[in-house]
């Protein structure tokens, strides 16, 4: 192993603060990241890293050496982008969370037209409910909600409002009646996420202006939207769902969406794409970002006339936030 290797072992095990996490985000075995650490601990001769059964910490040595082999290998990385850029065309495995919540006919398409033009990179989609990190698990990029980001440091790019719908079938309307406020449904069966994922409290707002703020008591939840979608289709309850997942079944009649009149407001509602805030991104990543906020902002312009869409609204695109820190990052680095 030479030592720009090591190096990266090294950087790895820092931003996880797990050599197995390391390990098996750069999917080699534990002994290898073992060694890399031990190898540049020797060339050094000092402790780069303080280790214990439970965690580990960066020494003092350890922190300014991080410093050191980020700028050297963010410089690499560069050097090596250009060539890649100039010479050849985007390659590797691209790791990508997204929220459940959007709509698999957006998510689909979207992929597949990435592969079409570069198909040199693999896509590993990962669709999730809970928070994520995307340091700590290893994504290169995430179309998520606001509240799935727990990460520190990455770059947002909105890119538009999944809407919340609550619908139910018509069976279930006919036993249990219209509701006419929102206050209605705390008198109906319903279900939906866990509170672990999401509260279980929901704020209406009239299109007048008014708003209510209800709690809900699921009869039956589930930690999956699209599993709640097919308990309402059953007729276990009325749910509230991203319309993008049951756009089609409103349109059909087979759901009927409750409350025409309110619209929810949530910070699951906004979607956006975020990565890590490096100074280089990998062609891969940087490749996809691009894409993907051109295909998603041609959807949401599409959108604009049509009020029962995914994306109810753009949002007004201004400088791209860095969350988790009170500066402002520039646009995706080329």
């Amino acid at each position: 192993m030479n030592q720009i290797h090591a190096m990266r072992v090294f950087v790895r095990v820092a931003d996880t603060e797990s050599f197995r996490r390391a390990a098996q985000q750069l999917d080699v075995s534990n002994a290898l990241v073992t060694r890399a650490i031990a190898m540049l601990e020797a060339h050094l001769r000092t402790r780069l890293i303080n280790r214990t059964t439970r965690n580990l910490s960066l020494t003092e040595a350890g922190t300014r050496y991080l410093e050191g082999c980020r700028a050297l290998l963010e410089e690499l990385d560069h050097l090596e982008s250009a060539v890649t850029h100039t010479e050849g065309e985007p390659s590797g495995t691209l790791r990508v969370v997204a929220s459940s919540a959007l709509s698999l006919l957006t998510l689909t398409p979207l992929i597949d037209g990435f592969r079409k033009l570069y198909p040199k990179v693999n896509v590993r989609l990962t669709l999730a409910e809970r928070h994520v990190d995307l340091v700590e698990d290893g994504y290169d990029v995430g179309i998520v909600t606001a509240f799935m980001v727990s990460s520190t440091a990455l770059v947002e790019r909105p890119v538009g409002v999944n809407a919340l719908v609550p619908v139910a079938t018509p069976a279930f309307i006919a036993e249990h009646g219209m509701p006419a406020a929102p206050v209605d449904l705390q008198n109906m069966p319903s279900v939906g996420l866990p509170n672990d994922i999401r509260s279980s409290s929901w704020h209406f707002r009239h299109k007048l202006g008014s708003s209510e703020q209800v709690t809900l008591a699921p009869v039956y939840s589930v930690n999956s939207a699209l599993m709640v979608r097919l308990a309402s289709l059953r007729g276990m309850g009325f749910s509230i769902l991203p319309e993008g997942i049951v756009a089609n079944d409103i349109k059909d009649g087979t759901l009927v969406r409750l409350l025409p009149d309110y619209a929810i407001d949530g910070p699951e509602m906004k979607v956006s794409i975020v990565y890590p805030g490096r100074q280089y991104l990998p062609a891969k990543t940087r490749f996809f970002i691009d894409y993907a906020l051109e295909k998603l902002t041609q959807e949401v312009n599409a959108a604009a006339a049509k009020p029962d869409d995914v994306f109810r609204q753009r949002p007004t695109f201004g400088p791209t936030q860095t969350l988790g820190a009170t500066t402002q990052a520039t646009a995706t680095q080329h």
